[in-house]
């Protein structure tokens, strides 16, 4: 099942998938005007304000930066540790490297498809080339699910930190994208921050694996234990 950071992630690579298309299907009537004609028409055009505003780029990292905002500032009890300020200053961070993400895409597609009027290109040929010089959806997926979930976990990480005292479980879905690695740790149940970092530090902040989609989480209530005993049973483990 998706979480959230799954469907936040499939959100902003489906806007970025729209873009895509509307370029494509505008690019046939660009085509069939004299290369001469075209490459002005295709100088004179703000493709980053078109690709922003006119594509729902802009839109879709707003709701973006809300989803992180929601899940590292909104959701952690207090005491939060980093301070709000430090959460504002590396989310404002992420954001900004998303938009200039953004920037250089729309720069890369306008040139892509600059070299494709004046290579007589075909729209399919147009529409593979754009495919080979600028990042897929299913790319831009990966990396915006990578930054979500890489950037909760060191904030979690730290939170706890500063929390040894309380105790702390590998949160995350038990299903079959559930590595090995990550099913033992839920099957760890609940532990002080110094106990997880005795046997797992390596994975507190990176994750078991690329895309990971688990992180340490406050234990405070028992309903958090029923993947633990799942991911007990599982192993044959009863304890």
């Amino acid at each position: 099942m998706p979480d959230l950071t799954d469907k936040a992630a499939q959100a902003y690579s489906s806007a970025y998938q729209s873009a895509i298309d509307m370029v494509v299907s505008r690019y046939p009537a660009l085509a069939r005007l004299p290369s001469n004609e075209a490459a002005a028409l295709l100088g004179d055009i703000d493709f980053e304000a078109l690709f922003r505003g006119g594509y729902g780029m802009d839109a879709a990292l707003e709701k973006l930066s809300v989803s992180f905002a929601t899940q590292v500032i909104v959701v952690p009890p207090p005491p939060v540790t980093p301070s709000a300020e430090t959460l504002a200053t590396v989310l404002k961070f992420e954001v900004e490297t998303a938009s200039k993400q953004i920037s250089q895409t729309a720069a890369e597609i306008k040139k892509i498809m600059m070299q494709s009027v004046l290579g007589h290109q075909s729209e399919a040929e147009f529409a593979a080339a754009l495919n080979t010089g600028t990042l897929r959806p299913d790319q831009i997926n990966s990396y915006v699910n990578q930054n979500l979930r890489s950037f909760h976990r060191t904030v979690e990480s730290q939170m706890a930190e500063a929390n040894p005292q309380e105790l702390y479980i590998w949160d995350g879905p038990l299903d079959d994208r559930t590595s090995d690695e990550c099913a033992q740790m839920i099957a760890e149940g609940a532990l002080t921050y110094d106990e997880w970092t005795a046997n797992y530090s390596a994975y507190l902040n990176s994750g078991t694996h690329y895309g990971c989609r688990h992180t340490l989480a406050a234990f405070v209530q028992a309903v958090q234990l029923e993947n633990t005993k799942k991911a007990r049973e599982a192993e044959g483990v009863d304890y």
